[in-house]
């Protein structure tokens, strides 16, 4: 069981066969957070590492999908965390343009977490991606709740809330971006 930060972005250098960062970023990759570590590794590969860190963390570590600059890979993040919802902390994830910040978008998701459980797995500036560990006896309510929460979702996403509930119910997860 890894029990320090310093192990974790160990571990996760030695399984990931990339150079550690001494930081994640924050704010689309411009700016360094130096109070985790990160990797950068093929997309393909991100689900599987993500899984294998999460496997190996004990208390007060999280682990998650960062920051995406494809030409360069996708980030996977370690970071030091009471719960899930520190990753949203150490991503700095925000709704700016909906007048929603960090603690916000947090309280939303502990709601959801409360009636369906949830599970953050992707989170940057202004994208979250998360499983549900149940889905909703209302589907098409819980896809009108996701969209008054994150319109662009279907704004400028999947076109209505009827198929955002398709998507949620063939995927089991949600995914969250506000432009």
């Amino acid at each position: 069981m890894i029990t320090s930060l310093e192990e974790a972005g160990a571990y996760l250098a030695e399984r990931s066969s990339q150079p550690l960062r001494p930081y994640s970023t924050q704010d689309f990759g411009r700016a360094e957070f130096h109070e985790a570590r990160s990797v950068l590794v093929p997309e393909s590969q991100a689900q599987a590492l993500l899984g294998d860190v999460r496997s190996r963390l004990g208390p007060g570590l999280v682990a998650f999908i960062g920051t995406q600059p494809r030409a360069k890979g996708v980030e996977v993040v370690v970071g030091c965390g009471a719960s899930q919802f520190d990753i949203l902390r150490i991503a700095a994830s925000d709704a700016v343009n909906f007048d929603m910040v960090t603690e916000d978008l947090i309280r939303k998701l502990q709601a959801w977490d409360a009636t369906l459980g949830v599970d953050i797995f992707h989170a940057e500036t202004d994208t979250i991606q998360l499983r549900l560990k149940s889905l909703p006896a209302d589907l098409l309510a819980f896809a009108q709740d996701v969209y008054e929460f994150c319109p662009d979702v279907v704004d400028q996403g999947v076109g209505s809330v009827q198929k955002l509930a398709e998507d949620i119910r063939t995927s089991g997860a949600v995914f969250l971006w506000w432009d």
